[in-house]
């Protein structure tokens, strides 16, 4: 018998932290608005207070940080 697994259709959750340069509210809606638009994004925090932006879904940091940059927010890996 052979079988075969679709690893590629398994959606993965990946958690991706990134720290957004979001100074107000209007930032913050850019960014929920494309991350809202994004592909493979399940569920997303944004906090405008820590700059912090959470983002669950079958996506790549990579990815999520392109997305966001092509709002105008500098945007970089969080680190702890």
């Amino acid at each position: 018998t052979h079988t075969h697994t679709h690893t590629h259709e398994v959606a993965m959750s990946t958690t991706v932290t990134l720290k957004v340069a979001m100074m107000c509210g209007g930032c913050t809606g850019a960014v929920e608005r494309v991350l809202g638009k994004m592909e493979g994004v399940e569920s997303f925090t944004v906090e405008l207070e820590t700059q912090k932006v959470t983002v669950v879904g079958n996506v790549t940091e990579e990815a999520v940080i392109e997305k966001i940059t092509k709002t105008g927010k500098k945007t970089e890996p969080w680190t702890e």
